[in-house]
């Protein structure tokens, strides 16, 4: 199994035991990632193997409006 796939499934364990939280694509990714260098026996990955992924994720994020707080008027 290539590497971005098996990185790919440990993300995507990663953000159902969250509870399938929106929005944290990056967070999970960089995560699995870390998980995956540290198995016996995996190399570091080479940094343009990996930025596809990560390029996306931070680019939907650049485009998501932040979230304003709901505040109460009286």
């Amino acid at each position: 199994m290539h590497h971005n796939e098996e990185i790919r499934l440990i993300a995507y364990r990663i953000w159902e035991e969250q509870g399938r939280p929106d929005g944290r694509d990056l967070e999970h990714w960089l995560k699995a990632e870390a998980i995956w260098q540290e198995k016996p026996g995996q190399q570091a990955l080479p940094s343009r193997t990996a930025s596809a992924p990560r390029v996306a994720a931070e680019k939907k994020l650049a485009e998501t409006p932040p979230r304003r707080s709901r505040q109460r008027t009286q």
